[in-house]
């Protein structure tokens, strides 16, 4: 059995395109109503970047997605490592790494979308940052490190954590673990509806008093 703590283990894709691209959408739109379509040049930031595709991607087929991931292993990482700093596995709650979500990231830092891109070096220069603290360190100076990151006066450093706090939780809670875990149970059928219970007729009583009715 490997001593390798499993925050150090590389970090292992867990989701496909497709799953990951609907995944997007998802929050995207509860972010942002729609995105236009965007092209821009072959290098960001001294990283490889693809054109964009439209705002309807085609998505039978999850080996061809319509841009390439961007994030390197060190990022994925690192992305791996505060997503679970963020929301660690907790009782039945799984981690936000098992679930992908540093997946979701590469999606969301590589797609072409007006939103998305305005994102991509907020995100893609805290993870770099921030990896020299989490990967190249002892585990206690990484802990100071995270911990550090919710008080940082950095500006460019809150931004990074607002953003990647926020779509790590945007993330979770759409996906049917973190629906579970807020007793989230959506569209079930019902056998039988028991109506208002007693304490809401009561209440409904007085006010239609009080109106005469």
């Amino acid at each position: 059995m490997s001593s390798t703590p499993p925050q150090d283990e590389p970090y292992v894709s867990k989701i496909d395109r497709r799953s990951a691209i609907a995944w997007m959408g998802v929050v995207g739109a509860a972010l942002a109503g729609g995105a236009g379509v965007i092209v821009y040049g072959e290098r960001m930031g001294g990283e490889r970047v693809t054109r964009g595709y439209g705002t309807d991607p085609k998505l039978v087929k999850p080996e061809k997605a319509p841009w390439s991931r961007i994030m390197v292993p060190a990022q994925l990482q690192t992305a791996a490592i505060l997503a679970d700093f963020i929301l660690p596995a907790s009782g039945a709650a799984p981690s936000a790494s098992s679930l992908g979500i540093p997946d979701f990231i590469d999606e969301w830092v590589s797609a072409p979308y007006p939103s998305q891109v305005k994102d991509r070096p907020v995100i893609m220069n805290g993870l770099n940052a921030l990896s020299v603290h989490v990967l190249k360190t002892s585990a206690a100076d990484r802990a100071k490190a995270l911990a550090a990151l919710p008080a940082s006066a950095d500006p460019a450093t809150k931004a990074f954590w607002k953003k990647f706090r926020h779509l790590t939780i945007g993330a979770y809670y759409t996906t049917p673990e973190g629906f579970k875990d807020v007793g989230y149970i959506g569209n079930v059928a019902r056998t039988a509806d028991p109506g208002p219970s007693a304490e809401v007729k009561a209440v409904l009583e007085r006010e239609l008093q009080k109106l005469g009715l």
